[in-house]
């Protein structure tokens, strides 16, 4: 059965630090992410659904080391350029998605396996379950997309990458994660906006806020509550403007506001008055790795919002059974 949302993040907190207290898990993650740094090659990284957050934030952490492009199982079976990545990370909770067991089969360099339980196969597996977790029920994902993530940021820790993760940087790492959850909680609820009428939400986001920008849009359109239109700020240009109005919501994602921010803002701000600035100035002195993790944490908190807001579940929403169940199970050509 599924739970609600005000249960599901009710438990957040207790399910990510859960997640993140194996450290053998956590050194399988961080032997992951040290050994591709090290080979330092081409890299696809393979996922759909709310399986993309994770592999979004991890392009993010990589994407400054070697080449790394994020794909969908589907494309790893039409494009001809496959054989010029040497690395494969597949991240999939189940594992079991159409694709993933043809696609690891198939592909002759080195080859991940990230999934929620751990099990015996030709290539590595880095699972991020162990025995006290409690599985999430729930139609949209929040810890099993979150919680691979939490794993990853123990390696931000002094040392931890180079020489192995101990359990007091995944403790430091820990409190770290519970003080970041407290601020994206708090910064929602001062939020005044009412996003009962919007039947669109525009979105502004960039390169380092792709993985938070995905994750709204996901949820929005998995939870059925809108339609979100997604801008990437680099190409906010030659008539994308146009679409933009004072009665759709306007929300622009960033890090720190640089010389490009500052200009879209200003000329926004004289004419449209919606606009929902979201940000990481606050903790502006932390990797890249804790910002996006942060600004991730505050979509989270915004769409479940925007679905109270609504008189919707976020994590419980309606849904076409047959449909649903039938995609869910297909494992046919893609």
């Amino acid at each position: 059965m599924l739970e609600s949302s005000k249960d599901n993040f009710e438990k957040l907190e207790s399910k990510l630090l859960c997640i993140n207290s194996n450290v053998n898990n956590a050194n399988d993650m961080r032997d992951m992410i040290y050994d591709l740094c090290v080979r330092c090659n081409p890299t696809l990284i393979m996922a759909t659904g709310g399986s993309k957050v994770v592999a979004y934030y991890l392009q993010l952490l990589l994407g400054d080391q070697m080449i790394c492009e994020v794909i969908e199982s589907r494309d790893f079976f039409y494009r001809y350029d496959i054989n010029k990545y040497s690395n494969l990370i597949v991240i999939s909770a189940s594992g079991n998605s159409n694709g993933v067991k043809e696609a690891l089969e198939s592909f002759n360099g080195l080859k991940y396996l990230v999934c929620e339980k751990q099990r015996k196969e030709e290539y590595q597996v880095v699972s991020w379950g162990n025995y006290i977790y409690d599985k999430e029920h729930s139609f949209i994902s929040i810890a099993s997309s979150l919680g691979p993530i939490a794993m990853m940021l123990n390696i931000t820790c002094f040392g931890a990458f180079k020489f192995g993760i101990t359990d007091n940087d995944i403790k430091i790492t820990n409190e770290k994660i519970v003080k970041l959850l407290k601020r994206s909680k708090d910064i929602i609820s001062k939020l005044s906006y009412s996003f009962k009428d919007a039947k669109e939400v525009q979105v502004i986001s960039g390169y380092d806020t792709k993985c938070s920008s995905s994750t709204l849009e996901s949820n929005l359109i998995e939870a059925g509550l809108c339609a979100p239109i997604i801008h990437d700020k680099g190409s906010f240009c030659h008539g994308r403007s146009n679409i933009l109005s004072n009665e759709t919501p306007i929300i622009y994602l960033s890090h720190d506001y640089n010389e490009l921010d500052n200009t879209i803002i200003n000329s926004m701000s004289d004419e449209y008055h919606n606009i929902l600035k979201f940000n990481t100035i606050d903790i502006k002195d932390e990797d890249i790795s804790w910002r996006e993790f942060y600004l991730l944490l505050q979509m989270y908190y915004l769409s479940k919002k925007i679905a109270d807001d609504k008189n919707k579940d976020l994590t419980n929403p309606n849904y076409n059974r047959k449909l649903v169940k039938t995609l869910y199970n297909y494992r046919g050509r893609l």
